[in-house]
């Protein structure tokens, strides 16, 4: 009888295919089988575009096609049929990962993946490689500080946080806001209304050739935003 394969979770980074590390490319050179989320379209998403400069040869993947759609309810059928089709291979001695943009445990698709797994075999081998996060790259390309000393930071998806954002900037020095494209006209509403000075940052698409930054938020109003797209709102005291 065959020993279980081991699984990986690997993030890719942001977009750059420089930020993916070392150790992220030996693996993907050496498993047996990649796993990656793809558009519904089939088309490949951004992580395969990632490592594309990698020459991986691409029997080895294996996409699974993803909405991203706030209703994730498709997805998380394609999550669990992806984690038997990961079992199937693991249990017979292959080995596989899962590549996601970004970081595993940020925000990602891998997450879900896992818990399916677990879900089916929770003494599964699973080693976790990290990743740059897109808030990280986005901070490194407009040249905010993240943070200092005691300082906060506070990371909210736009969609869910925007009525919290005037105690946010209240209590935190640096605000990221993700994937602001479908609520950026409210941004804008909600930013007018404050008094706060605050810088503000636009990021889209970072570490990509289609990476676009631009710090007068106003510019934007009624523009089609990309999904991969947030905000960087950055104050240099924070009110006790």
């Amino acid at each position: 009888m065959n020993a279980v394969g081991k699984f990986y979770g690997i993030g890719v980074g942001p977009g750059d295919p420089e930020l993916l590390t070392r150790k992220a490319a030996r693996i993907l050179a050496e498993v047996d089988w990649i796993f990656l989320p793809a558009q519904a379209s089939g088309a490949p998403g951004l992580a395969a575009r990632i490592v594309a400069d990698l020459n991986l040869d691409p029997a080895r993947f294996r996409p699974v096609k993803l909405r991203m759609s706030r209703s994730r309810d498709t997805d998380l059928e394609a999550y669990d049929r992806a984690a038997d089709e990961i079992l199937a291979e693991l249990r017979r001695g292959q080995s596989a990962a899962w590549i996601t943009e970004g970081d595993p445990l940020f925000y990602s698709t891998f997450v879900h993946v896992w818990s399916a797994l677990r879900s089916r075999d929770p003494e599964l081998s699973v080693e976790i490689v990290p990743g740059i996060t897109s808030i990280g790259a986005a901070a490194a390309r407009v040249g905010v500080s993240v943070a200092t000393l005691e300082e906060r930071v506070a990371v909210v998806p736009a969609a869910y946080g925007l009525h919290h954002l005037p105690q946010l900037l209240e209590k935190f020095s640096t605000v990221f806001l993700l994937k602001v494209h479908n609520v950026f006209g409210e941004l804008l509403d909600r930013l007018a209304s404050l008094s706060a000075p605050t810088q503000t940052f636009y990021v889209e698409n970072v570490g990509t050739t289609e990476e676009r930054i631009v710090r007068d938020l106003t510019s934007l109003r009624g523009e089609r935003l990309p999904y991969f797209s947030l905000v960087i709102l950055h104050r240099e005291e924070v009110l006790a």
